[in-house]
């Protein structure tokens, strides 16, 4: 079903604010995406979390670059 004027008018409204975080795109690049598990202990089968960006994005990626000196 194709999309109706007003949708697409809606959709490329919400595109032209939108922007990616330098930080986040480059993990993109790389394949690998740091995220934080935000679920509770024992939930079997389920794991809810979500994508670290900005100052939180930062300071994990400064912890795991020191682990590794």
């Amino acid at each position: 079903k194709p999309r109706s004027n007003h949708v697409t008018r809606k959709v490329n409204e919400r595109k032209e604010g939108f922007k990616v975080d330098q930080a986040l795109d480059d993990q993109f690049v790389t394949g690998r995406v740091l995220a934080r598990i935000s679920s509770r202990p024992g939930q079997s089968g389920r794991c809810d979390g979500y994508i670290l960006e900005g100052k939180e994005l930062e300071f994990y990626s400064k912890k795991i670059r020191n682990k590794g000196k």
